[in-house]
């Protein structure tokens, strides 16, 4: 059996061009034909060359049509002269005139013998690429694919006694089961298991070869056992896929549910929360959040405690830019859909005392955790001080005024919360430095889009589905919201290190 490699040298060379030099310059041959100057010889140039006379009709006069000649660069021209070995000296119009006499003239002989030059040229210097890409570069399943007599006696050679075995993926089997057999080596083959749908791909098989028949026989027991085993495996993966997507397809259907149900616009309650961002990157699932909205005797409100996986805490939402107080003789106006029937200087008066209370977003971050209303921690203070400092007053902006929940009107609500990781539960410090938003959106405030950031994993965004509604409040707020301050995060802190 003749190896690819002897038997075509111009099929798939590694060396795909080589230079010879000659008498009118350096030419490049590819494995079938030589160029010059990039082109190649042309049988019959005359269609080309311009006429001498201009064509005439058989009665004399000038036709009316003229020949059309495709025009050719200078390079292509002297490439024609050299092959024909004429002159290539001149410009273009001088170059068609040497040719005219010559245009179907063959390749001179020195052109000839030029070109069986570079054919061994050619074949040489490939077949010592192949040598050194044999040596170096294949793996077993190419050497055993382009030259299957080559490998195997090299891998055993005549007269050697090895209870060795080589190990083959290959899509042929053919040629190496009766390469094998021609130098009585025992060979046999089973079945790859193939990953996805196997009517799309070839069949792929796993090939041993060995000069010991029962250790052959025996590789390929284990093999097909491990094969049955990767199989087994394979249904089993695609059994959890399959129910992987019923879960998916029932919690869709449930949330559609949900939002069928939920007709008001009312939004507290459980949220099923989606964020790829934070699922995918932390292989985290089930993100849920509560919200609730609580009436005080200081006024209305909305808060939510979270768990996103590696982060869980708590929201505070602040009330609507331009929503203050107004006396007990004026009108709630608690539906924020309606129309709000207050004067321009009402409404004046009221961004001027919303500025006056939005003072600490001008103050540092570094302020963060004890900013909003809550005094600092006195560590000589006895238990009850301490107790009193923890449950601070509540800062202005997270009381409620007429906007009491959202609406189509205002459907976007800014938020600031306290957590802590879910690992080693380190407190966010900080976080209620920064605003973020939720915004409710359609069927009647049954969806929402938000961000959120942090250390945990930084800025992302997330959406959610309500699933379900519970007008009790389960949540002390201010005991949660004090609970994550920078005197609970220090003393955390200082437990895990004592």
């Amino acid at each position: 059996m003749t190896s690819e490699s002897e038997s075509d040298d111009n099929s798939d060379p590694p060396v795909r061009q080589i230079l010879v030099k000659g008498d009118a310059g350096v030419f490049s041959f590819d494995g079938y034909h030589l160029e010059f100057q990039d082109h190649r010889y042309a049988r019959n140039v005359a269609q080309y060359i311009p006429l001498l006379e201009p064509l005439r009709t058989k009665k004399g006069n000038l036709a009316a049509r003229q020949p059309r000649h495709d025009s050719k660069p200078q390079g292509w021209w002297e490439s024609q002269c050299v092959f024909r070995g004429l002159s290539s000296n001149g410009t273009i119009e001088d170059l068609q005139n040497v040719l005219r006499g010559h245009e179907e003239d063959p390749i001179a002989d020195d052109i000839l013998n030029l070109q069986e030059r570079a054919r061994r040229k050619f074949k040489l210097m490939n077949k010592e690429a192949r040598e050194i890409n044999w040596l170096h570069n294949m793996s077993d399943e190419e050497k055993a694919t382009n030259d299957p007599r080559r490998y195997l006696k090299e891998t055993f050679p005549a007269g050697s006694k090895s209870m060795e075995t080589v190990l083959l993926t290959t899509h042929f089997v053919i040629n190496i089961q009766e390469t094998a057999k021609e130098l009585g080596l025992r060979c046999e083959y089973t079945h790859a298991p193939t990953d996805g749908d196997a009517v799309l791909q070839m069949a792929k098989y796993w090939v041993v070869v060995g000069q010991d028949r029962s250790i052959v026989t025996e590789k390929v027991r284990m093999i097909e056992r491990e094969t049955q085993r990767l199989k087994r495996e394979q249904e089993e993966g695609q059994q959890e896929l399959r129910r992987k997507n019923k879960v998916i397809r029932t919690t869709q259907t449930e949330e559609e549910e949900a939002i069928a149900m939920n007709k008001d616009w009312d939004v507290a309650g459980s949220w099923r929360i989606s964020s790829p961002h934070i699922e995918q990157g932390w292989d985290v699932a089930n993100l849920t959040m509560d919200l609730y909205l609580q009436k005080t005797e200081k006024g209305p409100q909305m808060f939510a405690y979270f768990d996103f996986g590696v982060l869980t805490g708590v929201f505070r939402f602040e009330r609507q830019k331009g929503d203050t107080n107004t006396s007990s003789t004026r009108p709630q106006y608690s539906n924020a859909d309606d129309d709000d029937p207050r004067s321009d200087e009402d409404n004046a008066r009221e961004v001027e005392a919303e500025q006056a209370e939005r003072n600490y977003d001008d103050e540092p971050s570094d302020k963060s955790s004890d900013t909003y209303g809550e005094k600092e921690e006195d560590n000589d203070d006895d238990d009850d001080d301490d107790d009193e400092d923890r449950r601070s007053p509540t800062p202005e902006l997270f009381y409620l005024h007429n906007i009491t929940q959202p609406s189509a009107k205002f459907p976007t609500w800014n938020y600031r919360y306290r957590g802590e990781e879910t690992g080693e539960g380190e407190i966010e410090l900080g976080s209620d430095s920064e605003l973020y938003s939720i915004t409710f959106c359609n069927p009647k405030g049954q969806t929402l889009k938000g961000a959120i950031g942090g250390s945990a994993f930084g800025g992302c965004t997330f959406t959610g589905v309500k699933v379900g509604s519970d007008g009790n409040v389960h949540l002390d707020i201010q005991e949660e919201w004090a609970n994550r301050n920078a005197s609970a995060h220090e003393n955390a802190r200082t437990g895990r290190w004592h």
